[in-house]
């Protein structure tokens, strides 16, 4: 769903980047008057955590493309929920989707306000407010969680099918299909990861749900953000052996439309990251490029151990950003 450089109009891309920016006002606001100390460290390994699983696609059981097809979830919903506000979710998606694009070339910077909107803003409003619904509807967490996740993957896609429509990149009817199927499966994966890591939170911090911020420093809250931490270093670990080599859904619905040589593979490029350099689709007119230090999640020439310590390299810078930009935050109060 990380809409790359090229693929969209500059004045399209600005329309969202203002969009985008007043929503990262917002959400600044929201971690300057909401944002207790206590909550800076699980911010910061909330926003390592959603970086880390991102990094790692898995196959997806439909084989409408050959070769298959591939996703991650984003994280969104369980950030909204755990943090009990959507402009958590923006505030940490919006680093995130930054360091991605930056030091990773993982989506694009002239396109990046629309990843804000579709993966921070409509993730983390609909996950937030469909999770209080169910939530009292149904009185499960773990269905009300699942529902959410689920719902803020799948309408983001939506929305992105509706940018590059727009953009001319694909028609719209067969792009909002091909991208709705996929997406349909992979908020399967991100429902039960939210719902999942939903339930582990509880157990470990029952009373974040019971109050607006955290009770005291406790023993509970460090074991918590350890075990984040230690979480998020073992997808690095896992992520070159287990993730999957199939195209991701937004490279599957080119794929789709424009046949399997719609994009042109480098010889050593063995990741899924869709470029306007190795792509024959219709772009923009947009030239702009990046030249990210560690394009792919890799350093180049370390093979696997290469991509783990890119990944490892990014939890903990996302971990120092994301811990110092929250206690500025919470300092400017």
């Amino acid at each position: 769903m990380h809409i790359p450089d090229a693929f969209l109009p500059l004045p399209q891309g600005l329309i969202y980047w203002v969009i985008a920016l007043i929503f990262i006002a917002l959400s600044l606001r929201w971690a300057k008057k909401e944002m207790g100390e206590e909550e800076i460290p699980l911010v910061a390994v909330l926003a390592a955590g959603i970086f880390a699983i991102q990094t790692m696609n898995m196959a997806l059981p439909i084989s409408i493309v050959p070769g298959g097809v591939s996703g991650h979830v984003v994280g969104a919903a369980l950030a909204a929920i755990v943090l009990g506000s959507p402009f958590a979710a923006i505030f940490i998606l919006t680093l995130v989707l930054l360091l991605q694009a930056i030091f990773f070339g993982d989506g694009g910077i002239t396109s990046m306000g629309a990843n804000i909107i579709n993966m921070g803003i409509i993730g983390g409003f609909l996950g937030f407010y469909s999770y209080r619904s169910l939530n009292s509807v149904f009185g499960s967490r773990f269905v009300a969680a699942f529902s959410a996740g689920w719902v803020s993957l799948f309408i983001p896609a939506i929305a992105c099918a509706f940018e590059l429509a727009v953009a001319g990149i694909f028609p719209l009817t067969i792009g909002l299909i091909t991208m709705g199927t996929y997406h349909a499966f992979i908020g399967v994966i991100e429902g039960g990861a939210t719902a999942f890591a939903l339930s582990l939170i509880t157990l470990a911090r029952p009373d974040l749900f019971n109050r607006t911020h955290f009770a005291v420093s406790s023993k509970k809250r460090d074991i918590l953000i350890m075990m984040g931490i230690l979480c998020a270093l073992a997808v690095a670990i896992a992520a070159p052996f287990v993730a999957s080599s199939y195209p991701d859904a937004l490279e599957a619905t080119f794929f789709r439309i424009y046949g399997a040589n719609s994009i042109q593979k480098l010889p050593t490029d063995e990741n899924r990251t869709l470029t306007a350099e190795k792509s024959v689709l219709p772009t923009t007119g947009n030239a702009f490029s990046w030249s990210a230090p560690f394009s792919d999640y890799k350093i180049p020439g370390l093979d696997k151990p290469g991509e783990i310590l890119a990944i490892v390299i990014g939890i903990i810078v996302i971990l120092l950003v994301g811990f110092g930009v929250a206690w500025l935050a919470t300092r400017a109060r």
